[in-house]
């Protein structure tokens, strides 16, 4: 049996390799939950070009909201002392996108961030902000992330991590950005006056505290489908067994999940079953990993009985994996004929 109990998990670092830009952290950085103290450690950082590896001289360095500031030297490092916890991050250099981040100190360590030029990005673009998000670890650009600026229409990240205002007004924007198993982010972002800003957030995977599920690793359909390493890292909004949707599944499996997540209900387009968000938005629907009532001779989610279904992740608005992509949501059904009597209460 695999034991997937969702315990609180301190990251060390909010960014990892990036695209344009981005923190990650050597070895000798431990991941693990400090202790509430003042204890005061020494912090090596190295900037580099995250293309050709070359160091990078004169960049300024801030942290704890600019509390502090360091340049650094002509082998791209700078060395500062720091209390353990911690701590947000911010590089800039010119030709260089702006870097955020966040990291948590334990001991005494190397901390690497690397950067990348902003190419061919038009930045004569007035007023406009240009937010790319990615995320730690992987350093996957993220699609499908939600992204907010007070006052602005909430926007999601499109497949190149990218999300772009306009006609924004004042000196400053507090960048929010948001994804379900990630630490949600708000950044206070200042805005080049006459021309594009551009930024980058870097969102640390978040494990959440859910009721403990037992799987049993037999099901090798849903190992490489990637279930259980969404499960583990706490992605699925919501996790429905078999018994929970013959429960519910009455008198069709699409009533499984009517209110399930506030505000879904259940369309009849002829054939068709549909599954709506509140504004209307068509929730996709996917059986093994294939969609589901695309057209009319297609298999339909009224087609599939409850007891047929082994397990279901429920995915809301921008928080689902790029692979299933819908700015309005997805439900992911996993037969029990491929993959086999898998998950339990």
């Amino acid at each position: 049996m695999r034991r997937w109990d969702r315990c609180r998990v301190v990251l060390l670092s909010l960014a990892a390799p990036l695209w344009l830009g981005s923190l990650a952290f050597a070895p000798v950085l431990a991941a693990q939950e400090p202790d509430q103290d003042t204890t005061v450690f020494r912090v090596t950082l190295h900037l580099r070009d995250v293309t050709t590896n070359r160091a990078l001289p004169g960049a300024l360095i801030e942290l704890s909201g600019g509390s502090m500031r360091y340049v650094t030297g002509m082998n791209g490092q700078v060395s500062f002392e720091v209390p353990a916890g911690r701590h947000t991050l911010t590089a800039n250099k010119g030709g260089y996108t702006t870097l955020h981040g966040a990291f948590r100190v334990v001991r005494e360590g190397d901390l690497r961030v690397m950067m990348r030029e902003l190419g061919d990005v038009d930045a004569s673009i007035p007023r406009r902000l240009l937010v790319r998000v990615s995320e730690f670890g992987s350093g996957r650009l993220m699609e499908g992330a939600a992204v907010s600026v007070p006052g602005e229409r909430a926007l999601l990240s499109d497949g190149q991590g990218w999300a772009e205002f306009r006609d924004l007004s004042g000196p400053v924007a507090e960048v929010t950005v948001e994804g379900l198993g990630y630490e949600t982010r708000t950044e206070p972002v200042s805005l080049h006056e006459g021309r594009t800003t551009v930024v980058e957030v870097a969102m640390a995977i978040d494990a959440l505290v859910l009721a403990p599920l037992e799987v049993e690793a037999e099901s090798g359909f849903l190992e490489k489908q990637g279930v259980y390493w969404r499960i583990d890292r706490g992605w699925p909004k919501k996790l429905m067994t078999r018994e929970e949707l013959m429960e519910r599944a009455v008198p069709n499996l699409s009533d499984a999940f009517r209110n399930l997540i506030p505000g879904i209900f259940v369309e009849y387009e002829g054939h068709l079953t549909v599954l709506r968000s509140p504004g209307g938005c068509r929730v996709g629907v996917y059986m093994d990993g294939r969609p589901l009532g695309l057209d009319v001779v297609g298999l339909n989610i009224d087609d599939i009985l409850a007891e047929e279904v082994e397990l279901a992740e429920v995915y809301w608005g921008g928080r689902v994996p790029a692979r299933f992509g819908s700015e309005c949501g997805a439900v992911l059904l996993w037969s029990r004929r491929r993959a086999g009597r898998g998950v339990e209460r």
